[in-house]
C-alpha cells in the first residue's frame, strides 16, 4: 500500500538572544546546519525570534530579507517562523503600536520565505525576565478587565494583523500552551481563533505541550481541523506527577522536554493517523532535534528514519 509522506522540516538558529538583545548567529554555523539538513533530504526549516518586541544589534526588515534569500538560493524555504511577537498591550493603553509589531512580525515571515508566522496567544508587549513576572501581569489585566475583554483584545489585534497577512500570502498559527500560558488550552484558543474572524488566523499543533499536560494530541488535531496550519512536534514522558489541574497555569521546566519523538511517551501512530483524518496536507515541523548520542548528520537520518516508519506503520492492516 502506497501511503503518504509529509515534508519534513527541522529547526536551524539564524539568531539568538543574548539576555539584553537579539544578535545574529555566525553564518558559518547557519550554512553548516543547513549543509547537514539538505544531506538529509530536508529542505524546510523552521527559523524563529525575529520580533520587534525587544530590541536588536541589526535591522530586522534587511537580515529577513538576507536569510530569505539565503535559502532560496540554496533551493530551500522556511516552513514557518516563529515570531514571538505580542497579540496585545495592556487594555488601558492603545494597541497601535502591538498591531505594527505584529504587522512587521507578518511582514519579517514573508521576507524569509515562510507562509506560516507562529505566534503564542495572550502575550503581552513588555520584556519580561521571568514567566511568573509576566502572569501576573496577565493575571492582573483579567482582573481589571475582565478575561472576555481581554481575549477580544487579542482577536481584535490578531485580526488586523491576518487582513496584511493575506495580502501577503502568510497565515497567522496560534500555538497551544495548555496551562503554560493564557488562552492557549482547548476552552479558550478556539474562542480565540473564532473572534479573530480571519481565514489567515488558524492554529499550530505543540505535541509536547499538550502531552505533559495530560491533553490528548488527537483531539487537539480533530478540535484545530482545517485551521491546523503548522506543527510543533516534539517528545515527552507525560506530566510525571505534576499536578495538571484545568484551569492553572504551571511551569514548564522538567516535563517539556522537546525529545525526538520516540523518545518519550507520545502515540505517535495514533497522531498521524489522526493528521489523515482531517487531510492534513502541510508540513510536519519538528521543534526538536536529531537522535542523541550520535554524529549528528546519523541522528537526523534516524530521527527521519523513525518517522517514516510510523507513517508506514499507520497503513498496516489491523491498525
Amino acid at each position: 500500500m502506497t501511503h503518504q509522506e509529509y515534508k519534513l522540516s527541522y529547526p536551524v538558529d539564524t539568531v539568538i538572544w543574548n539576555g539584553k538583545k537579539i544578535i545574529r548567529k555566525d553564518d558559518d554555523l547557519i550554512d553548516r546546519n543547513l549543509d547537514i539538513l539538505q544531506e538529509c533530504g530536508i529542505d524546510e526549516v523552521m527559523l524563529a525570534g525575529y520580533t520587534d518586541v525587544e530590541s536588536a544589534d541589526f535591522d530586522m526588515s534587511n537580515e529577513t530579507e538576507r536569510i530569505g534569500e539565503k535559502l532560496r538560493s540554496r533551493g530551500m524555504r522556511a516552513a514557518q517562523h516563529h515570531g514571538l511577537a505580542a497579540s496585545f498591550a495592556p487594555l488601558e493603553e492603545s494597541q497601535e503600536e502591538t498591531i505594527k509589531k505584529l504587522i512587521a512580525s507578518v511582514r519579517y515571515t514573508a521576507n524569509l520565505n515562510a507562509d506560516v508566522l507562529v505566534l503564542h496567544s495572550g502575550r503581552i508587549d513588555r520584556h519580561f525576565n521571568t514567566v511568573k513576572e509576566y502572569l501576573q501581569v496577565y493575571s492582573d489585566q483579567v482582573e481589571h478587565h475582565g478575561i472576555a475583554e481581554v481575549l477580544k483584545r487579542n482577536a481584535d489585534n490578531l485580526h488586523q494583523a491576518g487582513e496584511e497577512a493575506k495580502r501577503l500570502g502568510v497565515r497567522i498559527a496560534m500555538e497551544n500552551l495548555d496551562r503554560f500560558e493564557p488562552f492557549a488550552d482547548m476552552e479558550l484558543l478556539p474562542q480565540l481563533i473564532k473572534l479573530a474572524d480571519s481565514d489567515a488566523v488558524g492554529y499550530c499543533l505543540d505535541s509536547g505541550h499538550a502531552h505533559c499536560c495530560d491533553v490528548s494530541v488527537s483531539e487537539w488535531i480533530k478540535i484545530m481541523g482545517d485551521k491546523l496550519f503548522t506543527t510543533h512536534f516534539h517528545d515527552n514522558r507525560g506530566s510525571q506527577g505534576r499536578n495538571v489541574t484545568p484551569g492553572e497555569f504551571i511551569p514548564s521546566s522538567g516535563i517539556d522536554e522537546h525529545l525526538p519523538p520516540g523518545f518519550g511517551t507520545i502515540p505517535w501512530i495514533d497522531v498521524i493517523k489522526t493528521l489523515r483524518k482531517i487531510n492534513y496536507k502541510n508540513t510536519v515541523n519538528f521543534e526538536s532535534g536529531p537522535w542523541p548520542d550520535m554524529p549528528e548528520k546519523e541522528g537526523y537520518q534516524t530521527a527521519i528514519k523513525f518517522w517514516r516508519t510510523c507513517e508506514y506503520l499507520t497503513t498496516q492492516k489491523g491498525d
